[in-house]
């Protein structure tokens, strides 16, 4: 009773607090081997997630979808969102090894966008999806760290965070990322990732970490996402993780769909062009209020 007392009312206690519930990970001022360590190893315990019941929201937007998650690494992703009680697929974020799909039921000019992973860089997609789909594996608590690049910190940044900088290889070059990191016990806290410009394409905000019984892996309950460029936030609530449930031979369901009255749009094709009502086709950031029609 008195822990949940203590935590519940924001007492500067976290450290006694986590002795008791999370068993610590990283030694008092860890090196940065040990702190990539921890959270690579942390990774390497999950090959699938599976949720069934999650929530997902977005800045300004007046109601919260339903959601089914599922991924599997390296680059597996699929996200199916509804509205409670409506019935129905409003959303349906995708990616399989080849290309990724984004689905929206209310774009004003009805299509299914797709690319493929090797075209992005080159592409319209990044005018709606300023990172690739397959970010989000890392978002939702599957963090790795690129041993093979340059590693800079760990510095303090208070309240028993500490924070390195890493580089990682992408289709749109060398990016550059931040990532935050709960001292006690190794979890990520956050992370920001920067094209070669210095621009923040997105950050990710975790929180609600619990062990997995079986598979041993911390992972996040909470995940905040934000796009500042395509000026897009979101939150996603996950009740429970399924870990390591989906079969690798289970194809099925990382298949483009297919929607009728929606017809596949490549946003790779050279000649398509983004009209956004009120706005001149050109490359500015999409709004969150919707997806651009494909105009040719």
């Amino acid at each position: 009773m008195l822990l949940v007392v203590f935590a519940a009312s924001g007492a500067n206690c976290n450290q006694w607090v986590r002795s008791y519930t999370q068993p610590r990970t990283l030694p008092e001022a860890a090196t940065v081997e040990q702190i990539v360590n921890a959270i690579n190893s942390n990774t390497a315990k999950v090959q699938s997630l599976q949720a069934s019941s999650a929530t997902l929201s977005a800045a300004g937007a007046p109601i919260s979808l339903r959601a089914e998650i599922a991924v599997q690494t390296p680059r597996r992703l699929r996200l199916q969102a509804s509205r409670p009680l409506a019935g129905g697929t409003e959303l349906d974020l995708g990616s399989n090894d080849e290309l990724f799909w984004l689905w929206f039921r209310q774009n004003p000019q009805p299509a299914l966008f797709f690319c493929r992973h090797d075209q992005y860089a080159m592409s319209n997609a990044r005018q709606i999806m300023p990172v690739e789909p397959s970010w989000l594996l890392e978002a939702v608590g599957l963090v790795h760290i690129d041993t093979s690049q340059p590693i800079e910190g760990p510095s303090s940044i208070g309240k028993q965070r500490i924070q390195i900088r890493s580089r990682q290889i992408s289709t749109l070059g060398e990016l550059s990322k931040v990532t935050v990191i709960n001292a006690w016990d190794g979890t990520v806290v956050q992370q920001h990732l920067y094209d070669p410009q210095g621009q923040r394409l997105a950050s990710a905000t975790n929180a609600r970490y619990e062990r997995d019984p079986i598979s041993g892996a911390n992972l996040p309950r909470s995940t905040d996402l934000d796009f500042p460029t395509a000026g897009l936030s979101l939150h996603l609530d996950v009740t429970s993780w399924l870990v390591n449930t989906i079969p690798p031979d289970n194809l099925a369901l990382w298949i483009k769909p297919v929607y009728p009255g929606y017809p596949d749009v490549d946003l790779a094709d050279p000649n398509l062009r983004f009209a956004v009502p009120g706005v001149p086709p050109s490359g500015a950031p999409v709004p969150a209020a919707g997806l651009p029609m494909p105009r040719r």
